[in-house]
């Protein structure tokens, strides 16, 4: 996979155009942009006159290129387990599931390590493929069964997007701090009371459940009002910590 080197920025229609080879021209439904105003600041314009920004991708621009599989974990519910975790730089952090990769490179962007479980062929594929795009050096991908247990010690968090987290309890417990977390993620509720009943026989405390609704809104000119289509239930999250 090719490392992307630019993003050009059409800016009446922000439509982001993802260059990996700069040099040579870059063709668009807008134009094309020459190699030598890619590497130019400020303002550059294609050869139809239209009005492009070129800048160096970042990770929300390379989210948007994430090679996809299976249903991948979005921002609202990430960024509720950062916050109610208190991921920091200083982060060790087992993800089983990995699926698509989002969650385990949203944290690999921000903690010291990221620890990944992903027993599927064709998930492992993906994941692969979506580390080697965002070239992270922080994350140690285990084509392996959590549920056959967790090799890592000292953990400070431990998260499953798995069918069956239950089956995990005891190994979380044998891999966590004391007073680290655990966050499960699941569709819906029959699971969730699975789970919850689960801990009532061990060393983990839930400490909250929850999901998140997002609504946007329209704000334009007089016009102030939500968006029509709302992002409603993706999953549950379950707040765990080991006591």
């Amino acid at each position: 996979m090719r490392k992307i080197l630019k993003i050009l920025i059409e800016l009446k229609t922000l439509k982001k155009f993802y260059v990996k080879d700069t040099d040579e021209d870059f063709h668009t439904t807008f134009g094309i942009i020459s190699k030598d105003d890619m590497n130019k600041a400020g303002i550059i314009k294609s050869s139809k006159g239209k009005r492009f920004v070129c800048v160096e991708p970042n990770f929300a621009d390379l989210w948007e290129k994430l090679t996809r599989g299976p249903q991948l974990m979005i921002h609202k519910d990430i960024g509720m387990i950062m916050a109610k975790c208190g991921i920091s730089r200083e982060s060790v952090i087992v993800d089983a599931g990995g699926g698509t990769g989002s969650l385990c490179l949203s944290l690999a962007n921000v903690c010291k390590k990221v620890y990944v479980y992903e027993i599927n062929p064709e998930h492992f594929d993906v994941i692969s493929k979506n580390v080697k795009l965002f070239g992270v050096d922080n994350i140690d991908l285990k084509q392996a069964n959590v549920y056959d247990g967790i090799k890592e010690k000292n953990v400070d968090i431990i998260t499953l997007d798995l069918p069956e987290p239950w089956r995990v309890i005891e190994h979380a417990s044998g891999a966590l701090k004391r007073g680290g977390h655990v966050v499960v993620y699941l569709p819906n509720l029959t699971q969730v009371k699975t789970f919850i009943d689960a801990c009532s026989n061990s060393h983990l405390q839930v400490m909250e459940t929850l999901e998140l609704i997002e609504r946007k809104w329209k704000i334009e000119e007089r016009i102030m009002r939500p968006e029509f289509n709302m992002l409603g239930h993706t999953g549950f999250l379950i707040f765990c910590r080991l006591f």
